[in-house]
């Protein structure tokens, strides 16, 4: 893949490697009460599920939200002022999906039901009622594969540039698709894919600034086996976009749906939220037009608020 090939892009490409690598942190000064720098010193924690464990994070005070990352990422990819905003008024959870940095379940490949059978044992674990539930890409086909298997557990439910399953999806181009499924194992390799299919062409650079300083990067953070996991997250996408009597039990979910799109995602198309918005009863659509598949870095707060207005039954 071309990324870019001027010297001056090389050179400021090679500085947000160097500063992605390292960790470090901005510190942008937010409005807001839950401190962004207490993000950074949180520690993991674990509990036991069957056939293993799930390493998970938690902050904030009041109803609790249950965040579920998407294909071959972990905690860290959750924007740190994107979760501060949603710290203001819910205790958030932050977990790895299984075999994801410190989580483990014994399982050589696994389908959107499994793991959303693991996060539903996370939720009874740590004994949370009635959470609000938020995926993003594949995060928001396992939260749908969640809400399907166990509709009385969820308060809400948050999709972020997903699909439904099944044939009514639409899509990627071959080529975006590819990029996906093939995704390279190692860091830098991710880092350019995300920038060139994660944002519109005209944030790149800026979007490639915020993914080096802005990411939730907790001490003792345990990184992603990116090898491991792209094989078995594979087999999740693959299935779940052949897996038409999930679709069918997706139309009669009956619980407060909120549909957040970006319309110049090139990842997941923009009409498959569209699609989604139709399908499931009473869902609400909102969209930000410039928006790509990583959008919680273009407009971290506004979605945050979005989303705690949202399940404050608020207006939107």
């Amino acid at each position: 893949m071309v990324f870019n090939k001027t010297y001056y892009s090389k050179k400021w490409l090679a500085l947000l490697l160097m500063i992605s690598l390292s960790g470090c942190s901005a510190h942008r000064q937010l409005n807001n009460p839950y401190p962004v720098e207490k993000l950074k010193k949180l520690n993991p924690q674990y509990v036991t599920i069957h056939g293993g464990y799930l390493e998970y994070y938690r902050f904030g005070n009041g109803s609790p939200i249950v965040l579920i990352p998407g294909y071959v990422t972990d905690v860290s990819s959750w924007n740190r002022q994107f979760l501060a905003t949603l710290g203001k008024q819910h205790q958030v959870i932050v977990f790895n999906n299984r075999n994801v940095g410190g989580s483990y379940v014994h399982s050589n490949h696994h389908e959107s039901a499994d793991l959303a059978n693991d996060t539903y044992q996370l939720i009874r674990q740590l004994h949370l009622h009635k959470p609000a539930v938020l995926g993003i890409s594949m995060g928001g086909m396992i939260a749908q594969q969640l809400a399907v298997l166990h509709p009385k557990t969820l308060g809400q439910l948050i999709l972020i540039n997903t699909a439904i399953a099944g044939k009514q999806a639409v899509r990627p181009t071959q080529s975006a698709e590819e990029f996906m499924l093939n995704m390279p194992t190692n860091k830098l390799g991710r880092y350019i894919v995300a920038l060139k299919l994660f944002f519109p062409s005209s944030e790149r650079l800026p979007m490639g600034l915020a993914l080096a300083l802005d990411r939730f990067q907790p001490q003792n953070y345990t990184e992603i086996n990116a090898s491991t996991v792209i094989s078995q997250q594979r087999t999740l996408v693959t299935k779940w976009i052949h897996d038409d009597a999930t679709a069918v039990k997706i139309s009669k979910l009956h619980l407060p749906v909120l549909i957040l799109n970006g319309g110049a995602d090139d990842v997941i198309p923009p009409v498959n939220s569209i699609i989604l918005a139709r399908t499931i009863p009473h869902a609400r659509l909102k969209r930000w037009q410039n928006g790509g598949h990583a959008m919680i870095y273009q407009y971290p707060e506004e979605i945050g608020r979005s989303v705690n207005d949202f399940i404050a039954g608020i207006s939107i």
